[in-house]
């Protein structure tokens, strides 16, 4: 496939083909997101390729927050090859960011295929996102710190949750503040700790009828293993028996060996699910 091929900024009147291409294309990458791929459209780094001006494939990686770009979207059609595709795409997307960027380019893996041709072109195993559960099995009570209050997170708080987020996290895993109210906007269970009255952690989580995940969980740096942490989850994890919710998981880096120990304090157990994340070298 190579006549009459073109790569062009997706537009908001592409919407309707895009979703017929990730409804039918053989080859579909979507980033975790708290935003569906097409709501991306409109943002920079967002790229479709067309042969004689039907779309073949797409590739998008907006910065979000700024300086760190995630692979969000990625999808090929029948009629290319996903390494001609990417190759013809990726190369476009790099012209654009420049030489000597300070843009960093990651992807989570989801599927063999995607990691796969991420090694093939260049991309190098950064860590590996594994994932725990729990289903039911309470560990001891541990008592709150002195002057610590649990309470539900307000949209008026989102600011502060951002900078507590920002300082808890290297670079790659911290949220925008657009990020971060999106995340608790599709909350079910969003509490944070204040200690005399400053919110020193926060947690964001996810629910169905039957199953919960700890989507986010953040402490302040200098707080760090001080049971603060334990007690908002505990806190969370009380919050679901009440609703007879037993299964609920959470995901960490495999290298961040204090937030492993806490879930596995609280009772959480690996279950044998991991997620390459890789990285590009600007």
């Amino acid at each position: 496939m190579s006549d009459l091929i073109s790569i062009r900024d997706a537009r908001p009147q592409d919407i309707s083909d895009l979703a017929f291409l990730l409804n039918q294309a053989p080859y579909v990458h979507r980033h975790l997101d708290w935003r569906l791929p097409l709501d991306w459209i409109g943002e920079e780094f967002f790229w479709i390729l067309e042969q004689s001006q039907r779309i073949q494939a797409v590739f998008a990686c907006p910065a979000d927050p700024p300086g760190i770009a995630w692979v969000r979207l990625f999808a090929s059609s029948a009629l290319i090859q996903p390494d001609e595709a990417w190759d013809r795409l990726f190369e476009h997307a790099l012209n654009r960011i420049g030489p000597g960027s300070n843009i960093k380019l990651a992807a989570i893996s989801l599927q063999n295929w995607f990691e796969q041709l991420l090694v093939r072109h260049g991309w190098s195993l950064h860590q590996q996102i594994v994932t725990l559960g729990w289903s039911g099995d309470f560990s001891a009570v541990q008592p709150l710190p002195d002057g610590a209050v649990i309470r539900p997170i307000l949209p008026e708080d989102l600011p502060e949750v951002t900078r507590l987020d920002n300082l808890a996290f290297e670079p790659l895993w911290q949220l925008s503040l657009t990020a971060l109210t999106q995340a608790y906007e599709q909350s079910a269970f969003s509490t944070l700790m204040e200690i005399d009255q400053r919110i020193v952690a926060y947690q964001i989580s996810t629910a169905t009828a039957y199953s919960a995940h700890l989507a986010r969980l953040a402490v302040r740096p200098e707080l760090q293993g001080k049971k603060i942490g334990y007690g908002l989850v505990y806190d969370l994890l009380k919050r679901l028996e009440r609703l007879h919710i037993w299964s609920v998981t959470v995901n960490t880096q495999h290298d961040n060996l204090a937030s492993q120990a806490l879930y596995r304090h609280l009772g959480f157990a690996h279950t044998g699910d991991q997620f390459p994340v890789l990285v590009y070298p600007l």
